[in-house]
């Protein structure tokens, strides 16, 4: 072996703990890097790829009465139409523990001849009989039930029936029943009847055969809807969602990029502090390099002793981290998964992702250490052969401002000067503390921004449960009825109904997948003043006269091209209706929805007095003393032979949004640990070099009679006052970091940007991270510094 790659070795064995230390680092941020990137690319295969083995309907154009078959067959012969069906969707509400849930009800044509819109069966029945159902995997626990067992399901018009669940299906084209709080249940049209429903199938399903965007396929679905007209039939809506799309595809790409980017940050940093161990390795041997000068070596060979070296280090990280970063990359695509209800049929990560992972583990640290190396490695022979530590050129504050300084403390003072004694050096360990505080803090602050935004749902709505009616009744006799139950102190009543922004054209067209949330648009009627509904006005005002056709917009309905007094057309129970824009909401856990007065609305539809909403609030707000009273006012709307089509409790709303995003929540919180990691990695890196390059000083205090306490005091007090110097940046920098993550993440959620929260319990726990982290990384350079003798010391090389 040649005599340098002994030197290597040599070298690399030398401090085990140093060189473990960086193998750490280094593996850290490959880990985040081969993770996040495999589980991204998992992901974005298989998400596609369960969503389009459902055969997803490219539209859904929804008519009055009912659909024969013989009209399914006859769309299919249209031109442009590559296939069709029929069905019928509707909201009915299950008992699970006393506890009224929302079901959506799929009634299904033929079971064994799926074409689109398709599941897959996975136990039991394929073909469920009449009174019984099948059911999607997920609504399993949200039912608290299991194969076998009967549903209380009740229906719009019909009485309470015990439905049988006589198998299990896979959807992937609907979120997790855990994250709606509702359920899914899949029913033959002899099942709906029996159920009390006379609903017939008011659903026709089409794929196109340009469905490569939304406006092809929308002008497909207008040609059909126009046929259909001309042949005596009524068209209601056509809903046209993103085309080939899973429901929160983008959701899901937009939180695993934000990982990947975090992800690279990791590996920088890791990068970073392998080039300041590099350099205090030269720093070490600067008089090394000079002997090799001297007896032939050039600049570029010597730079290449180091460069080499780094690549050793990056191999050894490369051995743990790829293998660890697969297997977490499957965990997390499966949990990930999970939160998608989406089937993992293949979890082979691409070979792209190990070779990405493999060039820029190596081009970055490799980039970073070329500095100090090349630097190091041009010495001149002179000066090398006569360095004897810390160079004068490079000493900053301590030959300037912080040599004239003074604290009091002896020891404080010259523990300040040491930490500046070299600029660059000190600016590394801040920006890698600095890094890894901001993440930190950035984690909490997010945190507590999401759950303080999920808590204004209660500020913003003053009712505790939403009660929908069947139809629109007279208003004044229901608050009278229901004021005299025990606990309530509010009542007010509205009206609701799914709507589409008309754009001048013969149909209503909207952007509504199957499940009839995502991509929903709602006109809300209130009475004004209300009461019980205080959302936050972004922009204009609320609502103030009764008889205006004035409308407000929230965040969901706001589109760019929209302003403030703008006219916009919205096509209401199949009409245009025109509205005067007055102003813009934010109101958390609501889709799209345009609100409008009570007023107006029932003076456009001849429904005077009457409304299909109830809004309730109560005087003990909390979960356990809603849901009795909830049960009691249900009861007495049945005794009054008043039909609810759906109870909502705000609470269930709040937990379906926060189940939504909360495992971003909690990667932004392993990320920060992760980097804190490497930022005391780094502490400890620096403090080594700094007592390395003051050994014949040290010697030289320990012989005019400083004790091994004193020198472990000084050197403790050094790491402590890089850490403490990092908080203040590192707080600036979570502000900064906050509020991009709260734009992000709000916008990705709620359509809105997050507040800005400070969580004083993530700045406490940071500081005392710090301090610890900052004493703990000092304990390892002070023993080695109160090793040596004052005679190895003094004559140190």
């Amino acid at each position: 072996m040649k005599i340098r790659y002994w030197k290597i070795l040599r070298d690399l064995t030398s401090d085990y703990l140093k060189n473990a230390m960086l193998v750490l680092a280094m593996a850290l941020g490959l880990f985040g890097v081969g993770c996040a990137l495999g589980a991204y690319a998992v992901l974005n295969r298989e998400v596609a790829r369960n969503y389009q083995e459902t055969r997803p309907a490219s539209a859904t154009i929804e008519m009055e009465g009912g659909i024969s078959r013989e009209l399914v067959d006859r769309v299919k012969t249209l031109p442009g139409i590559t296939d069709a069906d029929r069905r019928a969707t509707l909201l009915a509400r299950m008992k699970v523990h006393d506890k009224w849930y929302p079901i959506l009800l799929f009634v299904i044509d033929d079971f064994t001849r799926l074409r689109i819109s398709k599941f897959t069966p996975l136990s039991g029945s394929r073909q469920p009989l009449p009174g019984t159902m099948l059911v999607e995997r997920t609504a399993l626990g949200v039912m608290d039930a299991t194969e076998g067992a009967d549903i209380l399901i009740k229906t719009t018009n019909g009485q309470a029936q015990s439905v049988q669940i006589a198998g299990t299906v896979h959807d992937p084209s609907l979120a997790p029943a855990w994250q709606e709080q509702a359920g899914y249940g899949y029913i033959t049209l002899e099942t709906l009847r029996w159920l009390g429903e006379t609903q017939a199938f008011d659903q026709l399903k089409i794929q196109v055969a340009d469905s490569r965007s939304r406006a092809s396929i929308t002008a497909q679905a207008k040609t059909v809807a126009t046929w259909l007209e001309l042949n005596g039939y009524r068209i209601h809506e056509i809903q046209v969602p993103p085309p080939n799309q899973h429901p929160h595809q983008s959701q899901m790409q937009a939180v695993m990029e934000i990982m990947v980017v975090f992800s690279y940050l990791l590996l920088i940093l890791g990068a970073i502090l392998v080039a300041t161990s590099v350099a205090t390795l030269m720093v070490k041997q600067v008089r090394q390099i000079g002997v090799m000068k001297t007896v032939g070596a050039t600049s570029r060979q010597i730079a290449g002793l180091y460069l080499v070296m780094t690549v050793v280090l990056c191999g050894v990280a490369f051995l743990f981290s790829i293998p660890l970063s697969r297997y977490a990359a499957w965990v997390l695509s499966a949990k990930t998964a999970e939160l998608l209800n989406v089937v993992l049929m293949d979890q082979t990560i691409p070979a792209w992702v190990v070779l990405l992972q493999l060039g820029t583990g190596l081009v970055i640290p490799l980039l970073l250490v070329s500095f100090p190396v090349i630097r190091a490695s041009r010495r001149s022979v002179k000066t090398a052969l006569d360095h004897y530590g810390v160079s004068g050129s490079n000493s900053g504050f301590s030959s300037g401002q912080m040599g004239r300084m003074r604290f009091g403390n002896e020891l404080l003072t010259l523990s300040l000067r040491n930490a500046f004694r070299q600029r660059a050096r000190l600016i590394l360990s801040l920006v890698l503390l600095t890094a890894g505080g901001a993440m930190f803090m950035t984690a909490l602050n997010v945190s507590e921004a999401w759950f303080e935004n999920l808590s204004q749902m209660y500020s913003q709505r003053l009712y505790d449960v939403e009660i929908r009616l069947n139809e629109p009744l007279l208003t004044n006799p229901l608050i009278a009825k229901l004021k005299s139950v025990a606990g309530v102190n509010r009542i007010e009543t509205g009206s609701s109904m799914a709507i589409s922004l008309d754009k001048a054209g013969p149909y209503a067209i909207s952007s509504t997948y199957p499940d009839k949330g995502h991509g929903s648009f709602t006109m809300q009627a209130l009475p004004i003043p209300t009461r019980v509904f205080r959302p936050k006005v972004a922009a204009g005002r609320w609502l103030s006269d009764p008889n205006r056709r004035e409308v407000v917009l929230n965040q969901g309905a706001r589109s760019q091209d929209l302003k403030l007094g703008d006219e916009i057309s919205l096509s209401l129970a199949g009409k245009p209706t025109s509205w005067h824009v007055v102003g813009f909401t934010e109101d958390v856990g609501s889709p799209a929805t345009a609100y409008v007065s009570l007023e107006v609305f029932n003076r456009l539809l001849a429904t005077p007095g009457r409304g299909s909403l109830l809004r309730i609030g109560f005087a003990n707000r909390s979960q356990e003393a809603v849901f009795p009273k909830i049960r009691e006012i249900e009861q007495r709307l049945e005794r009054e032979n008043t039909v609810v089509r759906a109870s909502i409790p705000v609470w269930i709303v709040r937990n379906a949004i926060a189940a939504h995003l909360r495992m971003l929540v909690n990667t932004l919180i392993a990320m920060a640990v992760l980097m804190a990691l490497v930022g005391g990695i780094g502490l400890l890196s620096t403090l080594s070099m700094n007592v390395l390059e003051r050994t014949r000083e040290i010697g030289i205090m320990r012989a005019i009679g400083a004790t091994p306490q004193k020198i472990k005091s000084l050197i403790v007090l050094e790491g402590l006052a890089i850490g403490l110097f990092s908080l203040v940046p590192g707080f600036l920098g979570s502000l900064a970091l906050s509020t991009y993550l709260g734009r992000f993440i709000g916008n990705l959620a709620f359509r809105t940007p997050l507040q800005l929260v400070l969580s004083q319990k993530g700045l406490v726990i940071w500081f005392t991270i710090l301090v610890t982290g900052s004493i703990l990384a000092t304990l390892y350079p002070a023993h080695r510094a109160n090793r040596l003798t004052t005679h190895e010391a003094l004559g140190y090389e």
